[in-house]
């Protein structure tokens, strides 16, 4: 009885003593990345497969005690083997066997394969397997891509129209009309648009941006966009650049530029600056130079300019001018002779061109002929009234000096 209960105790003491595995974190290796170079494979050409093999444990270990102790040991998963499989079809001319042992923690390898594409078109998945010692073994499909078109994933298409030309004259406000349509395959999210440039003759009428938080396939909005422009705005087509930037289904920020343009047409406007005679006395009878000055008050050039007057007299009563610049005036100068002393109304007709098209106006006006006699009487007029001044001062001035001495 005594023998058998220390055989007893013995058995015990000896399973103490054996390790026992505890708390076993297992390394794990994981194919972090592939690539293809090149990415797509003629018939028979070669190229190189890329792997990255990593060991995601920070620390591996694993405990072992006894009675009296415990010790923890830093434990690296063991790669046996690295093998591709080309199957049938591909054919790996090097890269397998190239490594063997322990990985470590938070370690990470590539690996390079260097194959053979086959002679036929298509998508091939060579097999990468990775032996890991005490561990199951990686089962990777890579795939290959030998001349054959794979489209790309799905992206929206932004575009932006312009719904009409606009005509501006410098110092206009105009208001563009602008169409947003989204003509790809998949939804633009955060969309955001705005002027690109500062032109200090042609700026924004409020903030010049614009936020649109999602546009789906083939949906569309409508854009006002309101600008301010100065009287110095330079006449010709002006663009507008245009910032546009998105977000696409996969998280991607896509920026790009768009325009817009204005059609900027100066607009002339003509009056008239002065009228003057020569003689500066009209009589009947007489010949006369009539000068009217015209001038362009507007922002763009008269072109083709003419004048004319419907006075009832003998004589020139056309004159053509030609262009006038703006801020500019030229004369209109009619050679009459004239007929009747009295007041003629008369109408000036002026014709002209700018860009946006042919104008007509009509100033009424009074001519003035005075009759030759009347010019005589006007004489006798004036020496009478220096005749009487020289009297008045004779008697006024020298016949009282002349009392006081």
């Amino acid at each position: 009885m005594m023998l058998k209960g220390l055989l007893a105790v013995l058995c015990i003491a000896a399973l103490c003593t054996v390790p026992a595995l505890a708390g076993l974190n297992e390394p794990t290796v994981i194919i972090t990345g592939t690539e293809m170079t090149p990415a797509v494979l003629m018939p028979g050409d070669t190229g190189v497969i890329t792997v990255t093999l990593k060991n995601t444990a920070k620390a591996s270990v694993t405990t072992t005690s006894t009675t009296d102790t415990t010790t923890s040991t830093e434990v690296n998963p063991t790669i046996t083997s690295i093998y591709l499989d080309g199957g049938r079809d591909i054919k790996v001319l090097g890269g397998n066997t190239q490594f063997s042992g322990d990985l470590g923690p938070d370690q990470s390898i590539q690996l390079s394969f260097f194959i053979q594409a086959p002679e036929k078109d298509g998508i091939y998945f060579p097999i990468l397997r990775v032996r890991v010692q005490g561990a199951e073994s990686l089962i990777y499909p890579i795939p290959v891509n030998v001349n054959v078109p794979v489209s790309f994933v799905r992206q929206p298409m932004l575009l932006i129209s312009q719904l009409e030309q606009e005509f501006v004259e410098p110092g206009d406000e105009v208001e563009v009309a602008l169409g947003l349509s989204n003509m790809g395959q998949s939804p633009a999210e955060d969309i955001f648009i705005r002027i690109s440039e500062e032109d200090p003759s042609l700026a924004p009428k409020g903030p010049g941006s614009f936020h649109i938080n999602r546009l789906n396939t083939a949906e569309s909005a409508d854009l006002i966009l309101s600008l301010i422009t100065d009287r110095k705005l330079e006449p010709g087509i002006r663009t507008i650049v245009l910032d546009v930037s998105y977000y696409t289904v996969d998280g991607a920020l896509v920026s790009r530029t768009d325009t817009v343009s204005l059609d900027v047409r100066g607009r002339a406007k003509l009056g008239i600056a002065s009228i003057k005679t020569d003689p500066v006395r009209v009589l009947q009878k007489d010949q006369f130079d009539l000068i009217i000055r015209l001038e362009n008050t507007g922002t763009g050039d008269a072109t083709s300019t003419q004048a004319e007057i419907d006075l009832p007299f003998s004589g020139n009563k056309n004159s053509f001018i030609g262009k006038i610049k703006p801020d500019n005036d030229a004369p209109a100068v009619f050679t009459l002779d004239a007929e009747d002393a009295r007041d003629h109304d008369y109408t000036l007709t002026v014709t002209y061109e700018d860009e946006w098209g042919v104008h007509t106006e009509e100033f009424p006006l009074t001519m003035p002929v005075r009759s030759k006699d009347d010019g005589g009487m006007i004489v006798f007029g004036f020496v009478l009234i220096a005749l009487v001044a020289a009297g008045a001062w004779y008697y006024f001035v020298y016949r009282k000096k002349e009392e006081q001495d």
